[in-house]
C-alpha cells in the first residue's frame, strides 16, 4: 500500500514542518510502511531553513526533524497526494484557488472534527511554539485514531 499525506502551510517552515515531523514519528514508532508524509509552503521564494524555534521544540520533545529546508507547493505535490491537510482556512482557500484537481483537502482542525483556528506561533516566543506543538500533536493523534486507523 502506498499513501501520501501532504501538510501545507504558509511556507515559514513552522506548523507544517511540525505536523510532518509528528506524523513521521508516529509512523516510525508504529512501523507503518508505504506511507509518505510531505510538507510544503504556499509562499517559498527560496529554500529557507527550518525555523530554529521549530527545530528546538521538536528536539526538546524527542521528535526527529528530517527536513532542513522548506519547499514550494507545486501541482505535482497535489497530484501525488491522497490527503492534503492545510494548516488553516486561508491556506485551504488559496490551494483551491491556485491549484487544479484538488481532492481530499481539509484543514487540520476540520479533519480532526474540530472548529476554529490553529495557533500560528510565527514571530512569537518559544513558549508559543511549544503550545502549537502540543496542539498539533493532539490533532495528529486524533486524526490518526479517527480517520487514518491504518497508519
Amino acid at each position: 500500500m502506498s499513501y501520501c499525506i501532504l501538510f501545507v502551510g504558509n511556507g515559514d517552515a513552522g506548523r507544517e514542518i511540525m505536523a510532518k515531523a509528528i506524523m513521521d514519528d508516529h509512523i516510525r514508532k508504529n512501523k507503518s510502511e508505504g506511507i509518505e508524509i510531505k510538507a510544503r509552503g504556499l509562499v517559498v521564494l527560496f529554500q529557507e531553513a527550518v525555523n530554529s524555534k521549530v527545530a528546538n521544540i521538536l528536539e526538546n520533545n524527542n521528535v526527529p526533524l528530517e527536513y532542513d529546508c522548506m519547499f514550494q507547493l507545486e501541482q505535482a505535490d497535489i497530484n501525488s497526494s491522497d490527503l492534503v491537510i492545510a494548516m488553516d482556512d486561508s491556506h485551504k482557500q488559496r490551494i483551491l484557488e491556485s491549484y487544479q484537481n484538488v481532492e481530499n483537502l481539509f484543514t487540520i482542525k476540520e479533519l480532526a472534527g474540530e472548529e476554529g483556528s490553529l495557533l500560528d506561533p510565527y514571530g512569537k516566543e518559544l513558549i508559543d511554539y511549544e503550545y502549537c506543538y502540543r496542539e498539533l500533536s493532539r490533532l495528529v493523534e486524533k486524526i490518526i485514531d479517527n480517520r487514518l486507523k491504518f497508519l
